[in-house]
């Protein structure tokens, strides 16, 4: 039952994000780039708990957000999943660790993400925004892991699972 609700709060989770992004809150143009708080979420949820945000609805996200933010469609999503997918992977050596290379592992591929994407962009001669804006957003983005795993913990008990831990169908975690 967690499981599942779980990822309905994922999906509702990155509906509110996605809403507050798109919603006018000041009519001048901003001067700070908003973090990518879909992506910080996506990364953060799947380095405590990887079940909870499975490949399928990660991607499905991301697309959607791609193509509500009017970006070339696929592919912000498809660098987002390969990246999860790794943090994923080694979500289990990171188990033991210390929070701050949770954060750096996580920070890594953040920044791997946007410099991909802004690479390919690029390379396809694909009108972008500002290297400057970029950068504040990457750094943007790495700081607000943090805050997201904060709000994760105390709203939804979100942990990383202890040695031994079983879900309800008795698999180790």
């Amino acid at each position: 039952m967690r499981l599942w609700f779980m990822r309905a709060m994922f999906v509702v989770l990155s509906g509110a994000v996605i809403f507050v992004h798109l919603v006018p809150l000041q009519t001048t143009p901003a001067r700070w780039p908003t973090p990518d708080l879909l992506l910080v979420l996506g990364f953060a949820w799947a380095l405590r708990r990887g079940e909870f945000v499975p490949p399928a609805l990660f991607a499905l996200v991301m697309l959607f957000a791609d193509l509500i933010f009017d970006r070339p469609p696929g592919l912000y999503a498809a660098l987002a999943l390969i990246a999860l997918e790794m943090l994923k992977a080694r979500a289990g050596k990171l188990r033991d660790m210390p929070f701050t290379v949770e954060w750096a592992s996580a920070g890594m591929a953040i920044i791997a993400v946007i410099l991909l994407y802004r690479l390919i962009l690029a390379t396809l001669i694909i009108e972008h925004f500002s290297f400057a804006l970029a950068l504040g957003q990457t750094v943007l983005t790495i700081l607000c892991y943090p805050v997201v795993i904060g709000f994760s913990y105390v709203f939804f008990r979100l942990t990383k699972p202890v040695l031994g831990e079983v879900n309800a169908l008795g698999q180790r975690l």
